[in-house]
């Protein structure tokens, strides 16, 4: 009877979701907050926001956030630290749709690899704070012998006038943003002050020409508006709506403001969100 017991608890372990041995994999990493334009530290170290690939190094592998496995060639991290890294995989600026055809496959290019870099801004499983962190990083890496591998470049910044000018300076060079980490903050899991992100977000008007049915706690509102901007594009924004907006939403055929943050490759607007209806003149 134990032997029958014993047999069937194994089947049963064998048969569990794979997902549930997944989320043990997950990496705990830190995530940024919204820079509100006040500075709450005399001084922040702030880097460019890079239009990447958050990505886990385990001291073995490479790991997304939610904790797939990228399928990077041997040779891309050959020589990496040991030690538990937190960055970005990274091409370029406005390159973020090459990067996933590159990054995601499960068959590496190689070629196409050939141009992307893993850009290291933290130790997760560091107890120092965060400039000390920084210095750690800043003999590990030279270690690696890879070219590959490089530390995210931070700039100490005391004024919030000569922050903002830095980020218009790398928005109008095609940069996403900048982030913002506390000198002394530990590596703190999840969202904190001690990490923020500010961008600059442009805006525009558009038409509505269709409305895309709500699911799930929208299933009776409206769940997305589909619009037509000055130039034709059409494409939805299902963002930015309080509930009143979804159960009552732009009349079609009214001009609506949205706010978006540069163009995808396709020429359509990223990360669109509805501002408010334009009301005739």
């Amino acid at each position: 009877m134990q032997n029958a017991i014993l047999l069937i608890t194994l089947i049963t372990c064998l048969a569990l979701p794979s997902w549930l041995y997944a989320k043990e994999k997950l990496p705990s990493l830190a995530l940024a907050k919204h820079f509100t334009n006040e500075m709450n530290a005399p001084y922040y170290w702030v880097s460019e926001k890079l239009d990447g690939i958050r990505c886990y190094w385990s001291g073995k592998q490479l790991l997304t956030r939610n904790g797939n496995i990228i399928h990077a060639p041997d040779w891309f991290t050959k020589s990496f630290p040991s030690q538990a890294l937190d960055g970005e995989l990274w091409i370029g600026r406005e390159s973020y749709q090459e990067l996933m055809r590159t990054v995601m496959d499960h068959k590496p290019d190689h070629s196409l690899w050939q141009k992307v870099s893993y850009r290291v801004f933290d130790l997760p499983s560091s107890n120092l704070p965060f400039e000390q962190r920084q210095k750690s990083l800043v003999k590990l890496l030279p270690t690696a012998k890879n070219s590959h591998i490089k530390l995210v470049d931070q700039k100490k910044m005391g004024s919030l006038d000569k922050i903002n000018r830095l980020l218009k300076d790398k928005i109008a060079a095609g940069a996403e943003g900048l982030m913002l980490r506390t000198p002394e903050s530990p590596y703190t899991i999840g969202r904190s002050q001690h990490l923020l992100k500010l961008k600059l977000r442009q805006d525009t008007e558009a038409r509505v020409v269709a409305y895309q049915q709500g699911r799930g706690k929208y299933s009776n509102m409206m769940g997305a508006i589909w619009v037509e901007m000055e130039n034709g594009q059409l494409f939805k924004i299902g963002t930015g709506f309080s509930d009143a907006e979804r159960r009552s939403p732009p009349l079609i055929g009214s001009d609506i403001t949205f706010s978006y943050q540069g163009f995808t490759e396709k020429g359509l607007p990223r990360f669109a969100s509805f501002e408010r209806e334009r009301k005739p003149e």
